[in-house]
């Protein structure tokens, strides 16, 4: 944040709660979300409104708010005006709803409940596989209801409401769960990385510089007065513009953005580089410049190291493959390295957090006032640690419903939570808009059990849960909750209010989510949507039907090397003040984020480093609103052009933010 921003911001004396109607233009943007996400993203396929933990539609409302209704109310009379807190309650609501209707959780949660049958034949033999392992209440079994959630209904048939009952009510349950062990995970981490290690949070900057106190006589603050913001602001709207025009008017000219390297790799050994490609997004540019050198270095630097391994593997004669589960862009050797790398780094951080944590542990049971009176707090010590074991404990349990062994499901759980926490620290210190790991929680286990060592109805539960809280993770919840308490600290807002608010919207818009997104399956049919994907389904039949093999010994060593090495880099880290590598460049070296930015962050860090070397800090903080402006420009472009796509209510052929 910059310096006017921040003194506006802290000289809010004391801590204020969330406001009547903050809470109702939050909970209506978020209500809003929820019913046209599902239309953007499925059927016009544009710019995604509320894609990666720095969504479009949250923030462009939020500007909206501030450039239009905030300047006419205040107008009228001054005291009308949005304030910083209410600026922010509405775009926490907004933010943490986002992703609920999208990869966040409708995407693929549905898919599972109906595939298993629509997409069963006597070739393939599911049946006899896999379907005797799945729980009645599981699924849907009303043949007429599986079949015309994929083709479609007639003109004037109904939607079958009630065949969905069951599964999606206990399917509910699971959901808001797993959403109060985050919720409470964010609670108990909140201190130690928001006080104790001052974690950059690069994602909530901008929303904090653009939300800050107005001042007269445009009713603006300093940040819109700034013209290196407005000079930064220019150069993503006029590229945009200039390709939003050659869409409809294609002999005008275009600026590519995206460069395919693949043509110029397809001789040995240099196809094992493949896919590769250069993409150049101006907002991530602006997030880079707000990172520490060391984290932007290492970000790009262990995705090229990545790309190295490759390179020496085509040149030894070592086929990449890519096992079930694992993600993306990335193969079974570097999924597993991540792993270890992650599953390493939690543990050393529990290490570190070892003396808040019993603090949190001492104030919650050790006397009858919890949390020593602090009203400030979002939740008690008391009922953090009561909801993340309680939660815990559910999340074990529903799971065994499912078909998985106590033991199974006991590992299963804290491998997800592991990955949710690793994944959180990544955004909240690397500003990455979107995270997606090349590892999996399937990728994991086969690799390290073997298929013969898992029970079938423990394969069987493990391939139908939903991907979005397992494998597709742009858009899990955790990080959207991080920020939002992070954001509601810096403008003094009471992180209780705060929290149930942002709860209040995540429950709204799941609910919310089942009817926009089942209306659009039923009407259009899922089969020609993404919601309609079923290749996780697919997965668990080539498994079953598959040779039961053993521990994959080659992945699991790469598993183990991940956790060394990354030993290694925090070791080389603490004892040398030089050091330029961060152990956050290394897990996340072949996920699909750093696939499509590496080139934007290392854009970012150059400028940054030749600024410091050369201009020194003093240069750095008056060029920073430049920086600021390349996202605010990219997020409106990307908001006005989603706008566009729905009133022309077609495809549109160039898309902004699109990972």
């Amino acid at each position: 944040m910059g310096w006017s921003a921040r003194a506006k911001l802290q000289s809010i004396s004391r801590y204020q709660g969330v406001t009547f109607r903050a809470l109702v233009l939050g909970l209506c943007g978020s209500a809003l979300q929820a019913l046209i996400a599902p239309y953007n993203d499925y059927v016009i396929r544009g710019v995604f409104s509320s894609g990666g933990h720095f969504p479009v539609f949250p923030f462009f409302a939020m500007a909206i708010l501030i450039l239009m209704l905030n300047v006419i109310l205040r107008v009228i009379q001054p005291s009308l005006g949005l304030s910083p807190q209410e600026l922010i309650t509405i775009w926490c609501l907004m933010a943490v709803a986002s992703g609920i209707p999208c990869s966040g959780l409708m995407r693929y949660s549905l898919s599972p409940l109906v595939a298993y049958q629509y997409f069963a034949t006597p070739e393939n033999e599911w049946k006899a596989l896999f379907h005797q392992h799945i729980p009645h209440w599981r699924v849907l079994h009303d043949d007429r209801a599986i079949n015309s959630f994929y083709q479609g209904i007639s003109a004037g048939e109904s939607i079958p409401w009630s065949a969905w009952m069951i599964p999606l009510s206990i399917w509910t349950i699971y959901v808001f769960t797993i959403y109060l062990v985050m919720i409470c995970l964010s609670e108990l981490l909140r201190k130690q990385w928001i006080e104790h290690e001052r974690c950059i949070f690069p994602l909530v900057q901008l929303p904090l510089e653009v939300a800050a106190s107005p001042r007269p006589p445009f009713n603006l603050n300093s940040f819109f007065s700034s013209r290196a913001m407005w000079i930064g602001l220019a150069v993503p709207v006029a590229v945009h513009a200039l390709n939003c025009l050659h869409t409809f008017f294609p002999y005008l000219p275009s600026i590519p953005l995206e460069i395919w390297l693949n043509p110029f790799l397809r001789a040995k050994p240099w196809q094992a580089l493949s896919p590769f490609k250069v993409f150049l997004v101006w907002s991530v540019v602006g997030f880079s410049y707000l990172l520490t050198l060391e984290v932007s270095f290492s970000l790009w630097f262990f995705f090229l190291l990545f790309k190295f391994q490759c390179l020496i593997s085509g040149l030894l004669g070592f086929r990449l493959s890519k096992g079930p589960g694992v993600q993306w862009t990335g193969h079974s050797f570097s999924a597993a390295q991540e792993a270890g790398a992650c599953l390493t780094f939690v543990l050393l951080l529990l290490w570190k957090t070892r003396r808040h944590l019993r603090q949190m542990w001492t104030s919650a049971f050790s006397g009858p006032v919890m949390n020593g009176g602090n009203t400030e707090e979002a939740i008690s010590s008391r009922w953090t640690i009561l909801g993340l074991m309680g939660g815990i404990s559910l999340l074990i349990f529903l799971n065994h419903l499912m078909g998985m062994s106590y033991v199974f499901a006991l590992t299963f759980v804290c491998f997800l939570l592991a990955t949710y926490i690793v994944l959180t620290w990544q955004v909240i210190n690397g500003g990455i808009p979107f995270i997606n790991p090349s590892f999996s929680p399937q990728s994991f286990f086969l690799a390290t059990l073997g298929p013969s060592r898992i029970q079938p109805s423990t394969t069987t539960a493990l391939f139908m849960h939903s991907i979005s809280l397992t494998l597709d993770l742009r858009e899990f919840m955790m990080p959207y909750v991080m920020n939002g308490l992070k954001a509601g600290q810096e403008v003094r807002l009471r992180r209780r209010p705060l929290l149930l608010a942002m709860a209040a919207a995540m429950i709204l818009a799941v609910l919310l989510s089942y009817y926009s997104v089942l209306q659009l399956c039923y009407r259009q049919g899922a089969i020609n949507l993404m919601a309609g994907a079923s290749g996780h389904v697919r997965q668990l039949a080539s498994i079953l039907a598959g040779p039961q093999t053993g521990t994959d010994w080659t992945n699991t060593g790469f598993i183990m090397l991940g956790g060394l090495f990354l030993l290694l880099l925090v070791w080389m880290r603490n004892l040398f003040v030089w050091w330029p590598l961060h152990p956050i460049g290394y897990t996340m070296f072949s996920s699909w984020a750093t696939f499509q930015l590496w080139f934007s962050i290392m854009l970012g860090w150059a400028v940054k480093y030749g600024v410091l070397k050369y201009g020194g800090l003093k240069v750095y903080r008056q060029i920073r609103p430049v920086f600021l402006g390349l996202v605010l420009g990219e997020v409106v472009c990307a908001g006005i052009w989603m706008i566009i796509s729905l009133i022309a209510g077609g495809t549109t052929t160039y898309r902004i933010l699109w990972f």
